[in-house]
């Protein structure tokens, strides 16, 4: 075991290494430095020259943080939030939370050259799927620099995940701007329209939840759940949130079925 590796014990608490803090994390060690050194994480103890020592708060603010920009979060926007987000959830921002940040529009972007990113970016995935785009292809279409991109979004998977979360909010704005209330058949007929384009997107981010991978864990049931917490509002009638769920489980289902050969 290398030094950076070392655990010991402080007043009863584990502490160890960054190279443990990445293993516990999931987190690279250049992004723990990263953030370490822009301040997002709790103060660490300096043991040496350009070593530090961490603990389980560590593991959380970082878990905070992917969640974070998992959902297509700046740095500048975390660096707001996360105090708050920690204080408020010690075991870290679990998925539920998020919804619960989403539904009450306390976390937001509001960076055009990330929507200009993520709506790129989900058409292109619509269209061409996961391997027939690329990130230069994505921030050519976008007209941002590559450099630039990587403010935003880690890697090409992070932007596919938060490419597929953001139907929510790209279905959701074209509701609105419908206004009114509509009947459960008028709901389906919106739904069905706005969300059509974006069926393969849904359909290829369930493919890779099948495959069980990671990152795309629970995308299309929380895209589902979102769906419905924007329809609401249009359905007038008592019992809106039953009606609202079976409208979009009747449309997803609706434009996946013919993918699987079914009637």
């Amino acid at each position: 075991m290398t030094q950076t590796d070392a655990r010991v014990q402080v007043d009863g608490d584990a502490v160890f290494g960054v190279s443990e803090l990445a293993a516990r994390s999931g987190v690279p060690v250049p992004s723990i430095h990263h953030y370490r050194k822009l301040g997002l994480l709790p103060p660490a103890a300096q043991v040496a020259p350009n070593r530090f020592s961490y603990d389980e708060r560590h593991v959380v603010a970082l878990g905070a943080i992917r969640s974070l920009r998992a959902h297509q979060v700046p740095l500048d926007t975390v660096r707001r939030v996360l105090p708050a987000l920690l204080a408020s959830d010690s075991a870290g921002l679990t998925e539920e939370a998020w919804q619960g940040l989403v539904a009450d529009g306390s976390v937001s972007t509001g960076d055009p050259a990330a929507e200009r990113l993520l709506d790129t970016a989900r058409e292109a995935f619509a269209r061409r799927g996961y391997d027939g785009v690329s990130v230069s292809e994505i921030c050519d279409a976008a007209g941002i620099a590559k450099g630039t991109f990587y403010r935003y979004f880690d890697s090409k998977d992070a932007i596919f995940v938060a490419a597929a979360r953001s139907t929510v909010e790209a279905v959701g704005e074209a509701l609105d701007r419908r206004g009114g209330t509509l009947s459960e058949a008028e709901a389906l007929g919106a739904l069905q329209a706005l969300l059509a384009p974006l069926a393969p997107l849904l359909l290829e981010a369930a493919t890779r939840e099948l495959r069980d991978e990671p990152k795309s864990a629970g995308i299309v049931a929380s895209v589902a759940q979102g769906l419905a917490a924007r329809l609401r509002p249009r359905l007038g009638a008592k019992g809106a949130i039953p009606a609202a769920r079976k409208v979009v489980e009747t449309v997803i289902l609706g434009l996946v079925r013919p993918a699987l050969g079914l009637r």
